[in-house]
């Protein structure tokens, strides 16, 4: 029992430690952007620069050849190890190993296919160089994702294990020591292409660690002997409507750069960007808690434990997100005007303010919800969300065209949004009557975080109307007294005994090896 007790404690302190990281791994990587992204974009120019962003989308859509394995590595592998099943976890590492090496193959072969009929691909609005300049960035790039399809297996194994410290700093390291190592490169004059190249040796590095870790600390068994192909099957009776629901993703955060491409040019795809980026870096603060949360919603699973230990754990990280998300978006409110024009570094950048907004408003409410498509996962009932956003994004392409060609960047980013907002509510529905979860309750406990945000939502808009900053000194002063406002307010009137604990404990911990 004290071993078990010890274990927890243990894992719970990966999770606490992992959080911390995540959250200072995207800070750093959020402010060392505020100084790349402006040199990026300035340094390679509208057209590299759009042609840069314009293969991006194309790579996620490689990378959806994965199929969603990895969740079903993640959900077997669980089983097995609740079963200390030593031989059945040897022949998943393997299986999953010689799958992920196939698809990697796979990848490279179609990419560099692709990338031989850029005119076809990148369409008529770019000229014969954009069209080169493409072709040379999606090998380079191929040439990544098909490397990471075996790597990952590794960092699979990682998350299984909970061994969030080191995936973390590994993590961490990357995030900030690429832009780092590119800026200068960048100043230096180098371009779009070396940047992917330098993208790629980190891509090779981090799997290096992955794989030396994996062997030699966590002794990662493998087994080559026998392929379980009617395993295999099942599993990608399991992943199929994961892979539906990985295609959604990429639609619906990815089609919008394409269209843009194709109707409006490169000029267009660098001002979206802008607003996308920053979606992205919002979207990782909802995942930050909810990622490390994927072994525990599994093994809850495994060992059939009572719904209401979920519903306890979803109401619980959803108001952490709604808290942190809520207060990047009211701060962007303030002073995300003047932000988005000095970090895009024209004024043409300022329509990004209005797309942000709409973005962060449309995915507010679907990320605080995150930790239930894992829930759905875990019980293998992800059959039908992964339909009803497949709808969805149909749907968000079928809109976008029409709202792009006539209103541009804010057009694609209205799309989204009602696309977004939309498959929120029928997976309500579906959440409580079918898998069961208190949806009710989880409303009512985020409601009773909304009163704390009035006075710093009132102070936010006031900002925006009254204030305009100069410089990124002046924002950085009128966030800080936000925040202390935002911090007030949800301490005094949002938060409940078990946030209130979390938040404090670490600084009294601090305050306590002071006094020694």
């Amino acid at each position: 029992m004290k071993k078990e007790r010890g274990g927890r404690s243990l894992q719970g302190s990966q999770i606490k430690i992992g959080a911390i990281l995540s959250y200072l791994s995207m800070g750093l990587s959020t402010v060392i952007s505020l100084v790349y992204t402006p040199i990026m974009i300035q340094r390679l120019g509208d057209s590299e620069f759009g042609v840069y962003q314009t293969v991006l989308p194309i790579i996620s859509y490689l990378n959806l050849l994965s199929f969603g394995l990895g969740s079903a590595y993640i959900r077997y592998y669980s089983r097995a190890k609740s079963a200390d099943d030593k031989a059945g976890m040897a022949k998943l590492n393997g299986m999953f190993f010689l799958t992920y090496a196939v698809l990697g193959t796979l990848v490279l072969g179609i990419g560099f296919l692709l990338a031989g009929h850029g005119e076809i691909i990148f369409g008529k609005k770019l000229t014969a160089d954009e069209i080169a300049l493409g072709e040379k960035l999606l090998r380079i790039m191929t040439v990544n994702a098909a490397l990471a399809f075996p790597i990952s297996v590794f960092e699979s194994h990682v998350t299984i294990n909970e061994e969030y410290i080191f995936q973390k700093v590994v993590a961490l390291g990357r995030q900030v020591l690429n832009p780092l190592i590119m800026i200068p490169l960048l100043i230096l004059g180098y371009r779009s292409v070396t940047l992917t190249v330098v993208s790629l040796i980190f891509t090779a590095v981090s799997g290096v660690m992955n794989i030396a870790f994996c062997l030699v600390k966590l002794k990662m068994p493998f087994s080559f002997r026998h392929y379980d192909f009617k395993l295999m099957r099942e599993m990608v009776g399991f992943t199929a409507f994961v892979f539906i629901g990985i295609v959604v993703d990429n639609l619906n955060w990815s089609v919008d750069r394409l269209l843009l491409a194709w109707i409006h040019g490169t000029t267009a795809v660098t001002v979206y960007t802008v607003a996308a980026q920053l979606n992205v870096y919002y979207q990782s603060f909802a995942t930050a808690i909810s990622n490390l949360l994927i072994p525990r919603v599994n093994r809850i699973v495994a060992e059939d434990r009572p719904i209401r230990e979920l519903d306890r754990l979803f109401i619980r990280v959803g108001r952490l997100q709604f808290i942190f998300l809520g207060c990047i978006f009211w701060g962007f409110v303030a002073v995300g005007r003047t932000f988005v024009v000095l970090w895009g570094g024209d004024a043409k950048f300022e329509v990004d303010y209005a797309v942000t907004l709409l973005l962060f408003g449309a995915t507010l409410w679907a990320n605080i919800q995150m930790l239930g498509y894992e829930i759905l996962r875990a019980k293998n009932m992800h059959k039908f969300s992964s339909l009803v956003y497949l709808i969805i994004a149909l749907a968000n392409i079928v809109l976008s065209i029409p709202l792009c060609m006539k209103w541009g960047v804010l057009g694609a980013a209205i799309g989204t949004a009602i696309a977004t907002g939309a498959g929120m509510l029928i997976m309500n529905r579906y959440y409580r009557y079918r898998v069961g979860l208190d949806i009710p309750r989880f409303w009512l406990r985020i409601r009773h975080l909304v009163p704390a945000m009035l006075l710093p939502g009132l102070a936010a808009i006031l900002a925006a109307v009254l204030l305009r900053p100069t410089g990124y000194g002046q924002i950085a002063l009128v966030l800080c007294v936000f925040v202390a406002v935002y911090g007030g307010s949800m301490w005094l009137f949002g938060l409940d005994k078990y946030e209130r604990e979390l938040f404090s404990s670490p600084v009294q911990k601090i305050l306590h090896r002071l006094k020694r």
